[in-house]
């Protein structure tokens, strides 16, 4: 009997043992959800966006939420089948096309596009150098205007709304925009130049039909059945309105933008789980296109690196990534793939006012900086109520916690958050006592000790401030803010 109950024992143990890590692991991915999710809540809360859709990926692992009134003060909330203008996003998606195009052996990289236009463009040259498919897919085309007159003209009117409930038919279209490159002059030798334009993607869009003898929209259509993505479409809009997401600047409502042309530049509107799906594709599929389509094909010394119309670029802590964003009316959206370190972001909120774009930009860096960081966790927002509600017990528990390095980092900014937050509370011993902590534990971030020299001087400790300023500024020498306090303190 003794012996089948330590066997019975041993089998337990066996089990719990073999559990642990996986309720581990999903403990702590509901914990990080759950954190992302606050992010999303405190940037709700300052009222520069109505609503933002977030999905994230995170090896394997998707979450997907939606927060805030598309419409502020409605119970307009968004769902899987809203729609959202991804305006610049959708050149991704044409340079997957000709990836595959370029892997099929339709066309080269250095082919002269001009073998693809009908007529006389004897003009689309710069000192015998021809424009080439790699300029077009990194906007290093060297023309003297970067987009022709008609064109800009058009666009212009697209985004004022002129064309969104007005039934007209569009007064400029793809031959238009041909006869307009007739006339057009390079004053740069192409492939030297980075210069971000609409001409490229249009005309990328116009040399696919050629090579396979179908519409874009076609093809892009094709594509997105392959990926399973049916809630996807492009330019043509009337059917499916009443599910695009309303865009907005500041207060102001903003028109639907239309493409006039084929749809390369901007175009496509999609939903969040149709997105999920691309971002899945990037990262878990094997289809060559993606490796071809994420090579990087131009750098220059302002550190523009492109590939087929992705940003790529390497990261000490991400590795290898790409990523696109894209700014419509009222929309703003981005979507970030780490093939290396196995995760993937996509946000989308529906105001481009310019306190919202900083929002926004906040928002995004402190998701993605949980993302390269799982499985630790970010206990500084963990313990965010505790900073502010009783410090003490909070700075008590943070170095407690934080020894366990496996578990938890901390992110500077939220403890530089925390202690403004207490100024703004009128406690300004505890901010003092978070940007102490702020500045032991990043010793050599300047912003960190121009934060305690702020606190030592609101704490009216002007000997202490003198020295954080200095020090901050010896750390950042164009720090103006710490010049201005020394200077300040000096003359007390």
């Amino acid at each position: 009997m003794k012996k089948i109950i330590g066997i019975l024992i041993s089998f337990i143990i066996i089990i719990i043992s073999c559990q642990s890590p996986q309720k581990k692991e999903t403990s702590t991915l509901e914990q990080s959800k759950k954190l992302i999710d606050s992010y999303v809540k405190e940037t709700i809360a300052k009222g520069n966006i109505n609503s933002i859709a977030i999905a994230t990926y995170k090896n394997g692992n998707i979450h997907k939420s939606y927060f805030g009134p598309i419409d502020k003060g409605s119970q307009n909330f968004a769902n899987d089948s809203t729609l959202y203008e991804i305006a610049s996003i959708s050149k991704v998606f044409l340079g997957s096309l000709v990836a595959r195009a370029i892997l099929e052996k339709k066309i080269t990289l250095n082919d002269d596009i001009r073998i693809y236009l009908k007529g006389d463009y004897s003009n689309l040259e710069f000192e015998g150098t021809p424009i080439i498919i790699k300029n077009l897919l990194t906007h290093t085309l060297g023309f003297a205007n970067k987009t022709p007159k008609g064109f800009d003209d058009f666009n212009k009117k697209a985004r004022s709304g002129y064309y969104e409930d007005n039934p007209v038919i569009f007064d400029y279209n793809m031959n238009d925009f041909l006869t307009e490159l007739k006339s057009s002059t390079l004053n740069k030798k192409p492939g030297t130049y980075y210069e971000y334009n609409s001409v490229g993607p249009e005309l990328l869009a116009y040399i696919l039909e050629q090579v396979y003898d179908k519409s874009y929209a076609v093809l892009l259509n094709d594509f997105f059945h392959e990926l399973k993505m049916d809630h996807s479409y492009l330019n043509d809009y009337s059917a499916i309105r009443k599910h695009i997401a309303n865009g907005y600047k500041g207060e102001q409502l903003m028109p639907l933008e239309r493409n006039p042309l084929l749809g390369g530049t901007a175009g496509i509107v999609a939903s969040l789980p149709d997105l999920i799906k691309f971002m899945k594709f990037q990262l878990e599929s094997n289809d060559p296109l993606i490796k071809e389509s994420t090579r990087k094909l131009f750098e220059n010394d302002d550190d523009d690196k492109l590939g087929y119309l992705w940003d790529v670029d390497v990261a000490e802590e991400e590795g290898f990534y790409y990523v696109k964003s894209g700014t419509a009316n009222g929309i703003e959206s981005i979507m970030l793939i780490c093939p290396d370190t196995n995760y993937g972001l996509i946000l989308i909120v529906n105001n481009t006012s310019d306190k919202a774009s900083n929002d926004w930009v906040n928002l995004y860096y402190k998701i993605e900086s949980d993302l390269i960081k799982y499985p630790r966790l970010n206990l500084s927002s963990l313990l965010k109520e505790k900073f502010i509600t009783d410090t003490d017990e909070a700075i008590k528990e943070y170095k407690e916690s934080i020894k366990d390095t496996k578990k938890y980092y901390c992110n500077p900014g939220d403890l530089n958050q925390f202690g403004y937050q207490l100024f703004a509370n009128n406690k300004p011993k505890g901010a003092l006592k978070v940007f102490k902590l702020l500045v032991s534990e990043f010793p050599n971030n300047s912003n960190a000790h121009d934060s305690l020299g702020e606190a030592y001087f609101r704490n009216k400790d002007y000997k202490n401030a003198l020295i954080s300023y200095e020090k901050s500024l010896e750390l950042n020498p164009n720090n103006e803010n710490a010049k201005q306090y020394i200077t300040k303190i000096k003359a007390l």
